[in-house]
């Protein structure tokens, strides 16, 4: 049996960020840290300024002037956002180029990204949430899987060839086979990545949401999002658990996440361009 610290642990590849995202981390846990500076920091990496700049300038936030300079992309995007949005592209470069055995990393991102999507819709009528965030904790939610893959992968093969038919769902499989599941995984990731604090909680507690505390909310409408976007890709409804407190915690139903579906789908080739997300 293994540990979700222990797993993490073992995926070098997977240990930090990159560079750039510490950089402009660091920069915005200064107080006093100006526009300019972060614009600086961020435009010292070519590829990120181009990823920005695509993204402010998508339908993703709708700006009706184009946005041909850093700073001015972070001043109507917002630091926070600034952050959450590096975060990401920063998790979609370190991720590219993992070819786990028996991972299909096509899905894997197409889900990750609709899933995000589906998270930032839903969340932009709850007015206590903020969506940005929950389309990154909506990208990330997966992760656990990935290191697994990389990790464990004899143990991930096991899993894939066991029937369903004696287990609730695939996340009581892999509790049942390695020790733990991707949640769990995924939250011991965000901890050794140093992450806010409400990555961590949400991608951990999103299979169980009245255990997220103060973020109980939005962490049970990570679990509505996710069990959605899972069967939206094709999956079954066994591949994640749907938890029974999850539409009063959130205070939406299922099926009004259903609904939001299709503005969703829209949007997804889009953002998979955007992120460079690919197989």
């Amino acid at each position: 049996m293994h540990l979700a610290q222990e797993l993490v642990a073992h995926v070098e590849r997977l240990a930090t960020l990159p560079d750039v995202y510490l950089k402009i981390r660091a920069a915005l846990d200064d107080p006093d840290v100006s526009i300019p500076e972060v614009a600086d920091v961020i435009a010292a990496d070519p590829s990120l300024t181009a990823a920005l700049l695509r993204l402010a300038n998508s339908a993703f936030y709708g700006y009706a002037r184009k946005i041909e300079s850093i700073s001015r992309a972070v001043s109507l995007i917002g630091l926070e956002q600034v952050h959450d949005l590096v975060l990401a592209t920063s998790v979609t470069s370190l991720f590219a180029g993992i070819r786990p055995q028996r991972m299909d990393m096509a899905r894997f991102w197409r889900d990750s990204v609709r899933r995000g999507l589906l998270a930032r819709e839903v969340a932009r009528g709850q007015r206590e949430l903020n969506p940005e965030r929950m389309f990154v904790a909506g990208l990330l939610a997966d992760a656990g899987h990935l290191v697994m893959y990389v990790a464990v992968p004899d143990l991930m093969s096991q899993i894939l060839d066991t029937p369903l038919d004696d287990y609730d769902s695939l996340p009581e499989l892999e509790r049942r086979i390695i020790g733990c599941d991707f949640a769990e995984v995924g939250a011991a990731l965000a901890s050794s990545w140093h992450l806010p604090l409400s990555f961590g909680v949400l991608i951990g507690s999103q299979l169980k949401p009245e255990c997220a505390g103060e973020y109980a909310p939005a962490a049970a409408l990570l679990n509505i999002v996710s069990a959605v976007a899972a069967t939206a890709g094709g999956g079954k409804e066994s591949d994640y658990e749907l938890s029974a407190e999850a539409e009063h915690l959130a205070g939406i139903e299922v099926s009004a996440v259903e609904e939001a579906l299709a503005g969703v789908e829209a949007q997804l080739e889009m953002m998979l361009a955007i992120f460079g997300a690919q197989a």
